[in-house]
């Protein structure tokens, strides 16, 4: 059969292993295990009348029937919780270029913070068979704790799993980074400190106060001292409580910040005010988004290697140490110093 016969045939439609073994004269099992790349059974001349036949069909595999035959598809999900999140975007470009490299595929989804939505896509992704589900920024939800359990590969990027989940975490050490800006404040002699923070349920702004409070205690001064703020991780946020901080009778004179995009939104507060940085006002941020070397030159900030992500968790899925619950990557941080401080 000729590929316009072919055609005219299917109406179109794309052609089926059945189309393939008409054309070729040979049984649908023995097509099937050819195109499946199950030749040892079958003669060398026989597999190549079944690929030459394919071949002029155009036939291609069905991606969704191999995935229910092998329970599960060559995707791997990504959850983040803000895709406005500069950092959140250099890890999940990351993730994507390291996944092709072996052959995968990335769904990116985004939880928006909101643990109803987080569960929704957990559920969404479970049914797609994925390789693995990554979790960047995971929260504690009834359907994360129930799938965690499964044979499916979790692995959690920033935040660690929450108790008593037990899954691969990808990370740095928060704790020791919040200790390293807390040092870095005091030698230059800075006081009246300030620290927004993310949630505190969040093990990643957990760490981070941890350290910073620890170590400005070392030092000699009460932690209850420092205004500590709770905010969202988004620029609006640090908009508003650099407002707020920078009209009070003695504002603070150094705000450490939960991440870059927060201590964006502290500058420009401090800019409408006339608040010089740093002489008025010190700044650090955390992560080091790519965008800074464009638009944030100045922003003193620890540096999260967010290109690093990507290779760490492809590792991990196609080395199978998913295997291993416990398994940790942590992954260097280095403070960086610039202008803001």
């Amino acid at each position: 059969m000729g590929l316009g016969e072919a055609t005219l045939r299917n109406h179109g439609r794309p052609p089926t292993v059945i189309d393939v073994a008409e054309a070729c004269g040979l049984s649908t099992a023995t097509v099937s295990r050819v195109l499946n790349g199950l030749v040892a059974s079958v003669a060398p001349e026989t597999a190549q009348r079944v690929i030459e036949a394919a071949r002029s069909l155009g036939y291609t595999p069905s991606a969704i029937g191999r995935s229910l035959r092998q329970s599960e598809t060559r995707i791997v999900v990504l959850l983040v919780p803000d895709l406005t999140n500069d950092f959140c975007a250099d890890v999940a470009m990351s993730l994507e270029k390291a996944l092709q490299l072996g052959g995968l595929s990335m769904v990116l989804c985004n939880t928006a913070e909101k643990p109803e939505q987080q569960d929704r896509l957990l559920a969404d992704a479970e049914s797609l068979r994925p390789r693995g589900i990554v979790l960047l920024g995971a929260m504690d939800t009834p359907r994360l704790r129930a799938m965690a359990q499964t044979a499916r590969p979790f692995i959690f990027i920033n935040r660690r799993p929450p108790p008593p989940i037990k899954a691969p975490y990808v990370g740095i050490d928060n704790k020791a980074a919040g200790r390293a800006v807390a040092a870095h404040l005091l030698e230059r002699g800075h006081t009246g400190i300030a620290i927004i923070h993310g949630p505190r349920k969040n093990s990643a702004s957990r760490s981070r106060l941890e350290g910073f409070l620890g170590r400005i205690a070392e030092h000699g001064i009460d932690p209850a001292s420092v205004i500590q703020i709770e905010s969202a991780l988004t620029t609006e946020a640090g908009y508003g409580h650099g407002r707020e901080l920078l009209s009070r009778g003695q504002p603070p004179r150094a705000i450490f910040c939960g991440n870059d995009m927060i201590a964006y939104g502290i500058y420009r507060a401090a800019q409408e005010r006339g608040v010089s940085v740093p002489g008025g006002l010190a700044i650090v941020g955390f992560d080091d988004n790519g965008i800074n070397a464009w638009l944030a030159p100045w922003l003193t900030t620890i540096r999260v290697p967010a290109v690093d992500f990507g290779p760490a968790v492809a590792s991990l899925l196609n080395e199978k140490n998913t295997a291993r619950r416990e398994s940790e990557v942590i992954l260097p941080f280095e403070l960086t110093v610039r202008s803001s401080t």
